[in-house]
């Protein structure tokens, strides 16, 4: 046999193999990775919840990535999808409003690569997305959030939609307790032990963002701000608060899990309490 004609076999038999998968329906929830007819069977299909996960783009001292938000309500927004079962993740929002006291400008902005939007700006941007997705035929949507900031934002948007939309049998949901109530859980823990879990860049921010993402961690410039009110001091001049030194990823993990299920439950109830879909 030819040369060429074995290295055509050779390469054949690597292709294949990954043709085939290509061929097959993805495993993933993330919209992105879907195509149009792909979405469009599901929803005719089923009843998915199309998720509206928001991150952020923020400094966090020296030791975190920009991304850690983005990163972080990935692998949330994926577990939470897996959890519901029938849910399909819109692409993760990079952007969210950073305020600082009484409207005043983010103490995070002066801080090379923050990148902020208005409020108005961040409902509009949720608003648009969810109404897109509305158009597209899911008649189940759940906004959340990563970032403290956008938390009020995201509530209005979903009271808003939903009482535009309820009658038609399309649901909005705004699901915080991912972030406040399965916060307040983590932090009253740290307490419990003894060890300040809270703080921008503190113990939670830190082992969330290892357990996810473990690059976006430098960890040899870890350092602790004040830890002051559980780790929710004042911000020192590199924008750091709590203690971020016993972080590990498998802490991060558990942290985690809290946040993934507070908001799985919640979810839940506003599902059963919606009913089927209906049409």
């Amino acid at each position: 046999m030819p040369l060429f004609a074995i290295r055509l076999l050779a390469a054949a038999s690597i292709l294949l193999p990954g043709a085939a998968t290509a061929n097959a329906e993805p495993a993933s929830v993330f919209l992105e990775d879907m195509t149009t007819s792909e979405v469009r069977a599901r929803v005719g299909s089923g009843c998915p919840v199309g998720i509206i996960f928001n991150g952020g783009g923020e400094a966090t001292g020296p030791a975190l990535a920009l991304g850690k938000h983005i990163f972080r309500a990935r692998a949330y927004g994926e577990a939470l999808a897996q959890a519901i079962g029938d849910a399909m993740v819109a692409p993760i929002q990079p952007f969210a409003p950073n305020e600082g006291d009484n409207g005043e400008p983010s103490p995070f902005e002066r801080f090379a690569g923050t990148i902020s939007v208005s409020p108005a700006v961040f409902a509009s941007l949720n608003e648009e997305i969810a109404r897109s997705l509305i158009g597209g035929g899911f008649k189940r949507i759940a906004l959340l959030g990563d970032h403290g900031d956008g938390q009020i934002q995201l509530k209005e948007v979903a009271a808003k939609l939903d009482a535009e939309f309820s009658s038609k049998g399309i649901r909005v949901f705004y699901i915080g307790d991912g972030y406040s109530k399965a916060r307040k859980e983590i932090e009253d823990e740290g307490v419990a032990i003894g060890r300040p879990a809270g703080g921008h860049g503190g113990l939670w921010d830190t082992a969330e963002t290892l357990a996810v993402r473990p690059e976006a961690v430098r960890m040899d410039k870890l350092a602790p701000g004040d830890i002051s009110n559980g780790g929710n001091g004042d911000l020192n001049a590199e924008g750091v608060a709590g203690d971020p030194r016993p972080a590990t990823a498998e802490i991060g993990k558990r942290f985690g899990s809290i946040r993934v299920q507070a908001a799985t439950d919640q979810l839940r109830a506003y599902l059963e309490a919606a009913g089927p879909c209906a049409g």
